[in-house]
């Protein structure tokens, strides 16, 4: 080693005990577990900012073979751990100059015949005022999908509103014209739907057994829980009805199994209970957890104290997770699944998510949105089913979205997160690509139990990852 070598604290975060320690690699969201050695070398170099030769062998001589020191620095120095000067992280926009498209949400309905109180659509309109998409505009919209996917082989449709159930009978001639359409391109398409379940029928559940639907019914725990915000326009608890039916959907037997989102308001109720009672009590085997989207003045939204009560509820049940995943054994909690997953690949963004690269949302005009989050907004759209994407309005958009606040560079979670969801930004300040602040502190807390979780899964059960994910992907 000749010169100093200067750390590069920005390029990993380490977590775990001392003989048990996971490096996460934040650049391309490696997950390595430190032998004994890396790790002290790792302990050493974090006392300093810089270190040379002659301190290495200071620290070293007589703990360790001069090879395995310098193997373990080799191995940081590849990392771009260690480095010859300090640097700061920066990140290279990849320009956007076509959008691989190819998951489309159709906005059916402006409609929905409940009235939660924390629905964070601006345009919901109860059903006899609703706004509906015209049948025509959504097959303009199911040609634009097939269009700008024709180098791909499997598109996605999902159904959207309001409740897109109101308008069931639009599902099911768009359905099987989606289906005609792609099995003359030569593609497969999959669909799926968000419902509150309240109109779920038995026609319609066999329906969607027989074309593959994927169903995720929103559902906020038991009837109390529940009842507190998912109500009918006339402000009475729909938790009896939801809950009958989907007993119904669940015995039905779909090829891809349905699961739950629960949104998570100020006085919810604990986690862990709320996942029993819809795992072992409803029967649903996938649940995911989110906490609502609200402005900061709203009484609905989480403060500092229930988001740590919040995570300290998902890290209880993810270590649930954990310990069911070393005996080889299946854990429904959708949160910790797509954690393990991104670890699992080495997601690294430089978007928060697919909302206008692989994913538009159709209004019911046929306006193009970043995602079903954005139709009936003040937020501009990009392009129409008609004429087709705005590609150089949507580029700039992406660009900028690339572009990272100088807070998030030394962030070890950039990767994972990268900046956030764009509505979530929208809802606390009108504006998209504006930094927010609010839940860094979650996210990072809850990749920290994740990393933890990940190395002792690896090391207890090697397999895991890759029956459990390959499983996955062949479900969907």
């Amino acid at each position: 080693m000749s010169g100093a070598l200067h750390i590069q604290r920005q390029n990993y975060h380490a977590t775990g005990a001392a003989r048990r320690r996971v490096l996460l690699h934040v650049p391309t969201t490696s997950v390595f577990e430190l032998d004994r050695v890396s790790s002290d070398v790792l302990d050493f170099l974090e006392e300093s900012e810089s270190i040379v030769s002659d301190a290495v062998r200071s620290r070293f001589d007589g703990l360790y073979a001069p090879g395995e020191v310098c193997d373990a620095l080799s191995d940081f120095v590849a990392l771009g751990i260690l480095a010859p000067a300090r640097k700061e992280y920066s990140i290279a926009p990849r320009p956007v100059t076509r959008t691989p498209l190819n998951t489309l949400v159709l906005t059916l309905t402006t409609g929905c015949n409940l009235g939660c109180s924390y629905c964070y659509r601006e345009d919901l309109d109860a059903p006899k005022a609703a706004r509906v998409m015209e049948r025509a505009t959504a097959l303009q919209a199911i040609d634009l999908l097939m269009r700008q996917a024709a180098d791909q082989e499997r598109v996605a449709i999902v159904f959207f509103g309001g409740e897109p159930l109101t308008r069931f009978a639009d599902i099911r001639a768009l359905t099987e014209a989606a289906e005609a359409r792609a099995m003359k391109a030569g593609k497969r398409v999959d669909f799926s739907l968000t419902t509150n379940a309240t109109l779920l029928d038995d026609a319609m559940i066999e329906f969607f057994r027989a074309h593959r639907f994927g169903i995720a019914v929103s559902m906020d725990g038991d009837e109390v829980e529940h009842d507190r915000r998912r109500i009918t326009l006339g402000g009475k608890g729909t938790y009896k009805l939801v809950a009958a039916n989907v007993r119904r959907l669940l015995q039905a037997g779909l090829e891809r199994p349905p699961g739950a989102r629960v949104t998570l308001t100020r006085g919810s109720g604990e986690v862990g209970r709320i996942y029993r009672h819809l795992h072992e009590e409803i029967g649903f085997s996938e649940i995911g957890f989110a906490p609502v989207t609200a402005d900061p003045g709203s009484p609905l939204g989480l403060g500092a104290a229930e988001m740590r009560r919040v995570l300290d509820g998902m890290i209880a049940l993810g270590r649930d997770y954990a310990d069911a995943a070393k005996r080889g054994e299946r854990h429904g909690f959708s949160n910790m699944d797509h954690l393990m997953l991104d670890l699992w690949r080495g997601t690294r963004k430089t978007l928060p998510c697919g909302a206008g690269v692989g994913l538009l949302a159709a209004g019911t005009d046929g306006s193009l949105s970043l995602c079903h989050r954005f139709t009936g907004t003040g937020v501009g759209s990009f392009g129409d089913v008609a004429n087709g994407i705005d590609q150089n309005g949507l580029g700039h958009f992406l660009d900028r979205a690339q572009a990272a606040h100088p807070a998030c560079d030394a962030c070890h979670a950039r990767s994972i997160c990268a900046g956030g969801c764009y509505h979530e930004a929208y809802v606390h300040s009108g504006d998209p690509l504006a930094a927010t602040f609010g839940h860094c502190e979650f996210v990072r807390a809850w990749l920290e139990f994740g990393l933890a979780c990940y190395g002792e899964i690896a090391i207890a059960n090697p397999g895991f990852f890759a029956a459990k994910f390959a499983e996955r992907k062949e479900r969907s």
